[in-house]
C-alpha cells in the first residue's frame, strides 16, 4: 500500500515557506501613507562655466591668472595641464582645467 501522506506533507511544507517568506524582514512592504518618500538627488550648488575664462586665452598662465580664472569659472579648483595630454584622474565637475602650450599660454579650457 502507498503512504498517501507525501503529497500532503510537501503542500503543507511549501505553504509554510510561502508564508514564512511574506513576513520576512527583508521582503518588500507594500506602499502607505507612513512610507517616506524616496531619496532625491542633490542639486550642485556650483557650476564650472569654462566659457568664462576667455579672458585669459593667449596670456600666459601664472598662480593669479589661474586663481582669476577659477573664480570666474565658479570651479571649486584649477589646473593647468599641457595641450593635448591625458584628463587629470578621477573627474570632477567642479574643476577647472586651462590647457597650455609650451610657453604656458592658455589654449583652452574645460571643466572635468
Amino acid at each position: 500500500m502507498r503512504c498517501c501522506h507525501r503529497p500532503a506533507f510537501a503542500a503543507v511544507f511549501s505553504l509554510a515557506l510561502l508564508l514564512s517568506a511574506c513576513v520576512s524582514p527583508d521582503a518588500p512592504r507594500p506602499l502607505g501613507p507612513d512610507v517616506p518618500p524616496p531619496p532625491q538627488f542633490a542639486e550642485l550648488v556650483h557650476r564650472c562655466t569654462a566659457n568664462d575664462s576667455r579672458f585669459a586665452l593667449g596670456q600666459k598662465v601664472t598662480p593669479e591668472v589661474l586663481e582669476e580664472a577659477r573664480n570666474r569659472t565658479g570651479a571649486r579648483s584649477a589646473v593647468t595641464v599641457k595641450s593635448g595630454a591625458a584628463m587629470p584622474a578621477p573627474a570632477d565637475p567642479l574643476r577647472l582645467i586651462l590647457e597650455v602650450d609650451g610657453e604656458g599660454k592658455m589654449v583652452g579650457a574645460r571643466c572635468s
